[in-house]
């Protein structure tokens, strides 16, 4: 097995493995597409340490080799696999509550990830795609079951107004699942390349760098402000505008994939008596998101994502990292692996 393995910051060599044969619970899967992340980006310059792991945040394929057939998983099926497990080892995992698991495995930084030609994995992290998901949409499962699990922990409800500070990908799925279910997004941000990309998305309220964030949202809510807000890691926007825009007593929830380190005051929230939340992936949103996808409750036709074939791995993270430095964002990379 051959793939893009990170030696050292900015240094990315292309290495072979030994071939693994499936056993017990565990499959292999000739990967097809990956996805690169700013995750994957910040792996690579340093920021998030990590050495000698193959790169690539998320990966689907055609399952090769199982040594078991649950819910039609099969040889010759198109999968998805879910990009993190349990560390089995904390508290919560030797309790079988493998859900709360406090040290979960993320793929391409704990593990190796995705930018490979086969992958092995725990055959109940395999999910058999249905054949009206296509594979660029499947590549952003990962995203929408984050927004799954930050729409249940903030306990939105119809009707609610929702501020969303961020409007990356995630930020458009994310607020594109609050219209799904028919709460009202206001989405910010600080590019305007976003502010057309979530219009186009059917996103009503968007504010971009030139809009009165605060005067705006007490306007639109009708001085209310917003019970709830979602706060996207990577948005480079200052956290003291999220704790601005939230109502007194209401919730703010922090999330993202990035893993981007930044300073937090949190001296407003405490005024405000906000209820501050830390939202991570939940495994159990997975099968939920799959059939979000299905039944078209996201348009993916306006978000950011580039393209690439596998040889050109190397020469892209160059470009994305340069990228990153002059822009602070990037755009997330669909890799063709075959």
């Amino acid at each position: 097995m051959k793939g893009y393995k990170l030696i050292k910051p900015f240094y990315l060599e292309e290495s072979e493995s030994e071939d693994v044969s499936p056993s017990g619970n565990v499959s292999k899967v000739r990967l097809t597409k990956s996805l690169i992340t700013l995750s994957d980006v910040l792996r690579y310059n340093g920021e998030i340490p990590t050495e000698n792991v193959v790169l690539g945040s998320v990966g689907l394929g055609i399952l090769n080799e199982t040594t078991k057939n649950l819910f039609d998983l099969e040889k010759g099926k198109r999968t998805y696999i879910e990009p993190s497990r349990e560390c089995g080892a904390c508290y919560n995992c030797k309790k079988g509550d493998f859900n709360k698991c406090s040290d979960v495995q993320i793929a391409g930084e704990d593990y190796d990830g995705f930018l490979c030609d086969f992958a092995i994995a725990n055959t109940d992290k395999l999910f058999v795609l249905p054949d009206s998901v296509s594979d660029t949409e499947a590549l952003f499962i990962n995203h929408i079951s984050l927004a799954v699990s930050l729409f249940d922990k903030l306990n939105i409800q119809k009707g609610d107004y929702v501020s969303v500070i961020g409007a990356n990908n995630f930020g458009n799925i994310f607020a594109q699942l609050l219209i799904y279910y028919q709460a009202v997004p206001i989405v910010m941000t600080l590019d305007e390349e976003s502010v057309v990309s979530a219009k186009k998305s059917g996103i009503y309220y968007v504010l971009g760098p030139n809009d009165n964030w605060q005067k705006e949202v007490y306007a639109i809510t009708g001085g209310r402000m917003t019970d709830k807000v979602a706060y996207i890691a990577d948005c480079n926007i200052p956290v003291v505008k999220a704790f601005s825009l939230a109502s007194f007593g209401g919730a703010i929830a922090f999330t993202g994939f990035s893993g981007k380190t930044g300073s937090v005051s949190f001296m407003q929230a405490v005024k405000k008596q906000l209820d501050v939340h830390c939202i991570n992936n939940d495994s159990r949103y997975t099968a939920a998101s799959i059939n979000l996808i299905a039944n078209k409750a996201i348009n993916f036709a306006n978000l950011k994502v580039n393209t690439c074939a596998y040889k050109s791995v190397p020469e892209v993270f160059k470009k994305l990292n340069e990228e990153l430095e002059k822009t602070g964002k990037i755009n997330e990379t669909v890799v063709t692996l075959v």
